[in-house]
């Protein structure tokens, strides 16, 4: 019991501190965040390592599985402290669960 009513207060002090700060709640919870501008430029937060590096497919490890960038041209052009930025002509993002692609 105690332990629900821990989780109930720790959620809402996230929910709070999101709020404060105007950054999803999620960003806070370590999740991966994943920003994509056009179809050129990608922007992921939370990310562990990358896996698989080309210039057609680049795969991130996550919290809990893997995110596949697929395009044509693709280059990291940078990675620092979980943040991975991607650039090039991206046709596809996915989502896979637990282990590496």
């Amino acid at each position: 019991m105690r332990n629900n009513k821990q989780k109930e207060q720790r959620r809402t002090l996230v929910e709070y501190l999101s709020l404060k700060a105007e950054l999803p709640s999620d960003a806070l919870a370590g999740e991966v965040r994943i920003e994509l501008r056009g179809r050129s430029s990608l922007f992921a937060g939370g990310c562990k390592r990358i896996i698989t590096y080309s210039t057609g497919l680049i795969v991130l490890a996550i919290k809990g599985g893997t995110v596949s960038v697929k395009g044509e041209g693709l280059i990291c052009t940078s990675y620092h402290s979980g943040t991975v930025s991607i650039e090039g002509s991206i046709l596809s993002v996915s989502f896979g669960n637990g282990g590496e692609e």
